[in-house]
């Protein structure tokens, strides 16, 4: 049964109520069913989260949005958690709600705030919004229609300061970034940073919009420590020749192990300050390189292969103070992110409010089993293009949106590439990159969406975020390889989902999104064409070849041979060396782009679940997909 009734909009709850919250019993507030099928909204306790949910109706009303009944449920764990810490009965702890996008997360936290500036028995509290982009300060102060005496903007952008009273401190309503909020209390607890405070306390009502991590993943490779070889020999000869070591020293380290970092600063007393000052005015980066390497000094870092990248060493550094929550987390990726599993069980100061996956019988799924890195790109850029242009102009007259990478000197520039193929309107074919996949409603009417590509990051990140969530540092020992895997697997998940959502899929129709047609460009080594179905439960997926395949010569005698030797010995291992001989070809750089970089060979391959394995930087033949098998492609950023 749907909450709204075609005669009235009315919240159906139980006629019993539910408690004022209290401190002894707000974690069972947030999991129990509030919502029921009985009876109309009755006058009981909770009078701002009554008021948030009347105003919440109204506005779905009008906007013609119908949750179900358990996305009532969630949307009201929202607004009782927000008035649990006005009552400053909250228990400190993270508190994620992971509704799904176009649910109404963002709505119920406006009203609810609308809510709470009405009230004659809150006039003291106060309210702290962090998100991740200056764009969405802006929506928000839009939709919250608040006067300037009433809020507050505190970001670096001076101009978007203004907007709001220059009285931070006694600011009802306080916007500002993440980053803002980290840099602020680096070092220090939250109580300490009177910004964020209001009339000398800190605000009670704290919303983090989007992603949370409880700190900053470190990850240093070969290459970044090379960096700074130059710009500071002339200063420090003998630091960098113990950085040269460290360069040669982390070749051999073995993959997954415990590395000890030499303690550079304190045998060098090197001052960090002083090596900023001397890279200052060069490569950015190196500033960045060199505060990594410092907190790295004399601690122990865990090692990851990141493939041609070579060794990588890694930790985490803590940015969130310890007394800020208690806090309402808005991410709709929690329910397939792999870092808030790791929190929860290592941490254990974050609980979940109740999910409601929105369903996705409307969507269609279209999966290109091919390589959509960044790397595959690179090799096969003309080809990629060519399948989606091709799959766009097969529906003339509607409208696209196409996720993508982003151009460079060494990416093909996608966009310029398609419009080039393009017979249909032009102005109805949209384009945003990977990075600016998230936090804009711009394109939810947009009924077909392409993720051209997938975005993939390098093994070392994936761990330190598992380390970081779960805060396990690797003094700890090892890192579990299937938390590697089930964090991977959730970061792809996470992209995947907010970059589908740019679409019609983010609307909903009663519980159901609205009708999408996607196409992921996807290998099957990814696991992303595995994952769909839990990512967007109820979708369909299907096969997706935009361009034929017409398989000649010696690639058709490759792709033969090598399905007759996988249907003989599935889960064997086929050397390169060995399909050479079988084509008599002798020369390994002809078999190499004549053959295994051929597009229609990669994708007869992705079609029958075989893949390029074999060492850590060359690959060296090639393997078949087995149920039980899960990888990724090492196409990270680059």
């Amino acid at each position: 049964m749907d909450v709204h009734s075609a005669q009235q909009d009315q919240c159906v709850l139980p006629s019993v109520g539910y408690p004022a919250p209290m401190a002894e019993n707000v974690v069972e507030l947030c999991n129990k069913a509030l919502l029921r099928e009985t009876t109309t909204f009755p006058d009981t306790q909770g009078p701002l989260t009554r008021a948030t949910i009347t105003a919440l109706q109204k506005t779905f009303s009008r906007l013609g949005h119908r949750p179900s009944q358990p996305m009532w449920q969630a949307l009201v764990d929202v607004a009782a958690t927000l008035e649990a810490m006005a009552n400053d009965t909250c228990p400190p702890l993270y508190h994620l709600s992971s509704l799904d996008p176009g649910v109404g997360k963002t709505q119920t936290v406006v009203h609810f705030i609308r809510a709470l500036m009405a009230s004659p028995h809150h006039r003291d509290v106060g309210v702290l919004l962090c998100v991740s982009r200056l764009d969405e300060i802006r929506s928000l102060l839009l939709e919250l229609g608040l006067d300037k005496d009433e809020m507050a903007v505190f970001t670096s952008d001076k101009d978007l300061n203004a907007v709001g009273t220059g009285r931070i401190r006694s600011a009802r309503v306080l916007l500002t970034t993440q980053q803002m909020v980290e840099a602020r209390t680096r070092n220090k607890p939250f109580m300490d940073v009177d910004q964020f405070h209001r009339h000398g306390r800190p605000r009670q009502v704290r919303i983090w919009d989007e992603t949370i991590l409880p700190g900053q993943a470190i990850t240093l490779g070969r290459d970044d420590i090379a960096s700074l070889l130059k710009p500071l020999r002339g200063v420090y000869p003998v630091l960098v020749a113990d950085l040269e070591d460290l360069f040669t020293d982390l070749k051999g380290v073995e993959d997954g192990s415990i590395y000890q970092v030499p303690d550079f600063a304190g045998q060098h007393e090197v001052d960090l300050q002083a090596v900023l000052e001397v890279l200052q005015g060069g490569n950015p980066s190196d500033q960045t390189v060199a505060e990594s390497l410092w907190f790295l000094s004399g601690r122990a870092a865990s090692v990851r292969q990141d493939g041609a990248y070579g060794s990588t060493v890694l930790s985490y550094r803590e940015t969130l103070p310890s007394d800020l929550p208690p806090v309402l987390v808005l991410d709709a990726s929690g329910r397939v992110r792999g870092t808030y599993p790791e929190w929860e069980g290592g941490r254990g100061n974050l609980i979940r409010l109740r999910e409601a996956p929105k369903s996705y019988d409307n969507l269609t799924v279209n999966v290109w089993s091919v390589g959509g890195g960044k790397s595959a790109f690179r090799r096969n850029g003309n080809h990629l293009i060519d399948g989606i242009a091709t799959t766009i102009n097969g529906k003339p007259g509607e409208s696209w949106l196409v996720v993508h990478h982003k151009a460079s000197p060494v990416m093909v520039d996608i966009e310029a590439g398609v419009r080039e193929l393009l017979t249909v309107d032009q102005d109805q074919v949209h384009f945003i990159t990977w990075g600016n996949h998230h936090a804009t409603n711009a394109y939810s009417h947009i009924p077909n969406v392409i993720l051209a590509g997938t975005l993939f990051y390098r093994q070392s990140l994936y761990e330190a975020l598992g380390r970081l969530s779960a805060g396990k540092p690797p003094e700890q020992g090892r890192y579990s390889e299937d938390a590697l895997a089930r964090v991977r697997s959730g970061e792809h998940s996470h992209l995947t989902l907010q970059a589908l959502c740019r679409g019609a899929v983010r609307r909903c129709q009663g519980h159901v999104c609205a009708p999408c047609e996607a196409y992921i460009i996807a290998s099957s080594r990814s696991g992303i064409g595995q994952d769909l179905e839990r990512i967007f439960p109820g979708c369909q997926v299907k096969p997706w070849r935009p361009i034929p395949m017409a398989l000649r010569g010696k690639v058709k005698e490759a792709v033969e041979f090598i399905a007759a030797w996988f249907e003989a010995q599935p889960d064997g291992f086929l050397k390169f060396t060995s399909v050479r001989r079988a084509l008599g070809i002798t020369d390994s750089a002809n078999f190499r782009q004549n053959i295994r970089q051929h597009p229609d060979f990669q994708q007869a391959l992705a079609g029958m679940g075989v893949f390029e394995d074999g060492g850590d930087v060359y690959k060296t033949g090639f393997r078949r997909l087995s149920g039980a098998w899960f990888g990724f492609e090492d196409e990270s950023a680059g």
